[in-house]
């Protein structure tokens, strides 16, 4: 996993997927932190998202080693950790939960709180000047 640092905020990444790991309660955090998106956009993707295999095994927390627990998000699977509240995002997820959240589709409470309140608090952020 690559961690990205930005304003006392760490956000993992898988270098071979491109999967972003958020621990409890970082993504909405990362959500008020546009600077840190983009810089994960920046970073080296391959220009195709990479050909998923489907599992036979569930996916391990990063944090705890539980196995994560697919929960809906609209028409969007995300990974959640039951036990310590984590959230794995595989490439290109983000961006789709994000959408599916605007058009109103409803799903894991959570994940659907963090987005909300992320985006709230990036939308009432004053710009600096």
């Amino acid at each position: 996993m690559l961690t990205f640092r930005h304003d006392g905020l760490e956000v993992d990444s898988c270098p071979e997927c491109f999967g972003l790991w958020f621990d409890r309660e970082e993504l909405k955090e990362f959500l008020q932190r546009p600077q840190l998106a983009q810089r994960l956009s920046e970073a080296e993707m391959p220009a195709a998202s990479p050909a998923t295999a489907p599992r036979h095994a569930p996916r391990l927390c990063p944090g705890c080693q539980s196995a994560l627990t697919e929960t809906a998000l609209g028409e969007v699977l995300v990974d959640f950790c039951l036990r310590c509240r984590g959230i794995w995002l595989d490439q290109g997820e983000l961006d789709r939960a994000v959408e599916q959240y605007r058009q109103g589709q409803r799903g894991n409470l959570v994940v659907l709180n963090q987005i909300a309140e992320g985006l709230r608090a990036a939308q009432n952020r004053k710009p600096p000047f």
